[in-house]
C-alpha cells in the first residue's frame, strides 16, 4: 500500500510531550467527573505505548482501533501516533461485513480495543485496558518513540456509497500544518477547554483532540447520549465547541425561541462538513451562540476557509477568506482560472494537502492537479477575496438547457422562515434531462403547503426553481452533515411515484407537476 510520503517534520506526538514536560499539572483531559493532568496523560500514552509493544506492535504497523471508552481510544492514539505506527477507526457500531471491508482495504494487521465481546473483523485482538498501574518506561526509550515517522499516523476511509471507498492517509508533517492553520483561525490556546460534538471514531474529531493537546489547551470528554450540552458547557468552562449541521439543528430543536443564546458564553463555536445556510446560520447566532465560525474544510486539505461573526451575513454563501498560508482559485473545466464574480470549479492549495489517494491513480488524478486539489465543488470569489461556496460540480442539474446549482436551490429555500433544512436533487427525465425536486424539513411548530414553498422559489428563482417539494421529518445526513442522497432520493421517489431505475437517480417519462416558473 502506498502512503503519503515521508515528509516528516517530527513526531507529531512531540509536541504533546512538550506540553506536558513545561506544564504537567496543567489539565489535559477533563472525563467526565474526573481531570487528567498533562503528566498523567504523557505518563498513560508511555505505558500504553510499552503494552502494545509488548503485544507486537511496531512502527510502521497498521492498527485498527474499537473503543467504547473515548478516554482510552484517546491514549491509544497517542500512544501508536508516539510509536511512529498507523491507526485506523473500526467503529463499534459498524456491522461485520463493513468492519473486515474496512481492515482489508487498510491492510490493518491487528485490532486494539477494550471491548471483550468486539467482532475482530478477521485480525488478532490486543486488549487494551489502562487500568493496572505500571512503572512508565523512561520518555528517552527508543525502542517505543519513532523519532521521525515515515508511515502516516491515521488513514481515513471515506464513504464507499457511490463506488470504491477513497483513503487518505495523513502523516506527521501534513498534521503539524493542519494544527498550525486551526490556530491561526481560531486563536485555541492553553486557556481553551475544547469539546467535539462528533466521538472520536471521526477522523475529524481525532484531529481535533490532537490539535487541542498540541496547543497546550483542554479536551473536554462527555456522553453524549446523556449529558446535556449546556449543562457540560457551563460546568466545565468549555469555551469552543466544533460541529455539524446536523448537531446545529438537535440543539435547535431543544433551545428555546426566545431568551439569550444558550451557548452565549462560548468563545467560537464553529460548523464544517456540509453547506450552512444563511438561515441556520442566524438561527444558530440568535438562539446558540453569536460567536459562530464556518469553516469551508475537507480531509485532503485541512481547513481552507473560514468566515466568522463579524463578516458572517456580507454575502449569501459565503465560507471567508483563505485561512494564512492558503490560497484558493477558481478555474473552468479546463483549469483556467476565472475573474472575480465567475462561478467555477474550487481549488486549494497549502500545507494541508496530501499528496492523493491510497493505492488510487485514477481518484488522485482527479481532484490533485499540479499541487492544487480540486476538490468538485462549485463557487466564486469576489472582488475582496472572498469565497462563496455554490454546491457540488457534479451535482449540477440541467433543465431544457439551464444549468441549476442544488446550493442555489437550498440557500432559497432556506430563507422561508418555516424551513429548517433544505436539499435538491435531481429527477432525470427523457425529456427534460434534470428535473429539480426539494425536500424541506420544517422547524418544529411551522407548518407550510407546498403551494406556498413553491412561490417562494418561484419568487426568488424563476426558470431555475424546483418543480416539486417535498416537506419530509427530517433529511438524511451523515453525522458530519453530508448529505445521503442515495436515501433522500429514494424518500421523494417513493412519495412522488416515481420509480427508482437506479440507485440514487429516479427516472420519470414526463414532467413533474404541479410546480411550474
Amino acid at each position: 500500500m502506498t502512503r503519503s510520503g515521508d515528509r516528516s517534520a517530527g513526531n507529531l506526538a512531540d509536541a504533546f510531550a512538550a506540553q506536558a514536560a513545561r506544564r504537567p499539572d496543567a489539565i489535559a483531559v477533563v472525563d467526565g467527573d474526573r481531570t487528567v493532568s498533562y503528566g498523567a496523560l504523557d505518563a498513560a500514552t508511555w505505558r500504553a505505548a510499552a503494552h502494545l509493544a509488548r503485544a507486537g506492535v511496531r512502527r510502521g504497523d497498521v492498527v485498527a482501533l474499537t473503543f467504547d471508552r473515548e478516554f482510552d481510544s484517546l491514549v491509544a492514539t497517542l500512544a501508536l501516533v508516539r510509536m511512529g505506527a498507523t491507526l485506523v477507526a473500526l467503529p463499534a457500531g459498524d456491522p461485520p461485513g463493513l468492519r473486515a471491508r474496512t481492515a482489508a482495504s487498510t491492510g490493518a494487521q491487528v485490532l486494539v480495543t477494550d471491548r471483550p465481546d468486539a467482532d475482530a473483523a478477521g485480525l488478532p485482538t490486543v486488549a487494551f485496558d489502562l487500568a493496572p498501574p505500571a512503572p512508565a518506561p523512561q520518555p528517552d526509550d527508543a525502542t517505543l518513540r519513532d523519532p521521525a515517522p515515515a508511515a502516516p499516523w491515521l488513514l481515513i476511509v471515506g464513504s464507499g456509497s457511490t463506488g470504491r471507498p477513497k483513503l487518505i492517509a495523513l502523516d506527521h508533517a501534513v498534521s503539524h500544518a493542519r494544527t498550525a492553520m486551526q490556530r491561526a483561525a481560531f486563536g485555541i490556546s492553553p486557556a481553551d477547554r475544547v469539546v467535539c460534538l462528533s466521538p472520536i471514531d471521526f477522523a475529524i474529531t481525532r484531529q481535533r483532540y490532537l490539535e487541542t493537546l498540541t496547543d497546550g489547551a483542554t479536551v473536554v470528554l462527555f456522553d453524549r447520549r446523556r449529558d446535556d450540552l449546556r449543562a457540560v458547557c457551563a460546568r466545565h468552562a468549555v469555551t469552543v465547541v466544533h460541529g455539524s449541521v446536523v448537531h446545529m439543528e438537535r440543539l435547535l430543536q431543544r433551545a428555546p425561541a426566545d431568551g439569550p443564546p444558550v451557548l452565549g458564553a462560548l468563545r467560537v463555536l464553529r460548523i464544517g462538513g456540509s453547506t450552512v445556510s444563511d438561515a441556520l446560520r442566524a438561527q444558530v447566532m440568535r438562539r446558540l451562540c453569536p460567536n459562530l465560525y464556518v469553516a469551508y474544510s475537507m480531509n485532503e486539505f485541512g481547513i481552507a476557509t473560514c468566515v466568522g461573526p463579524g463578516q458572517m451575513h456580507r454575502a449569501p454563501g459565503s465560507v471567508g477568506r483563505p485561512v494564512a498560508g492558503i490560497e484558493v482559485r477558481i478555474t473552468d473545466g479546463d483549469g483556467r482560472p476565472l475573474p472575480a464574480g465567475e462561478t467555477g470549479l474550487i481549488g486549494v492549495r497549502g500545507p494541508g494537502l496530501v499528496e492523493g489517494y491510497v493505492d488510487d491513480d485514477t481518484a488522485t488524478a482527479r481532484a490533485f492537479r499540479a499541487g492544487w486539489f480540486v476538490p468538485g465543488d462549485l463557487g466564486l470569489l469576489t472582488e475582496d477575496g472572498e469565497l462563496l461556496h455554490r454546491g457540488r460540480a457534479d451535482h449540477m442539474m440541467i433543465l431544457d438547457g439551464i444549468n441549476i446549482h442544488p446550493a442555489e436551490i437550498e440557500e432559497v429555500m432556506g430563507r422561508h422562515p418555516a424551513v429548517a433544512d433544505a436539499a435538491a436533487v435531481p429527477m432525470r427525465s427523457r425529456m427534460h434531462q434534470d428535473i429539480p425536486v426539494c425536500a424541506v424539513a420544517l422547524h418544529a411548530g411551522h407548518t407550510a403547503s407546498e403551494a406556498e414553498l413553491l412561490a417562494h422559489a418561484r419568487d426568488a428563482l424563476g426558470l431555475r426553481m424546483p418543480r416539486r417539494i417535498v416537506v419530509v421529518g427530517q433529511i438524511p445526513r451523515s453525522d458530519q452533515g453530508k448529505l445521503q442522497r442515495a436515501a433522500l432520493t429514494a424518500t421523494l421517489a417513493r412519495a412522488l411515484g416515481v420509480p427508482m431505475v437506479a440507485r440514487d437517480t429516479p427516472t420519470v417519462a414526463h414532467d413533474i407537476r404541479p410546480g411550474s416558473p
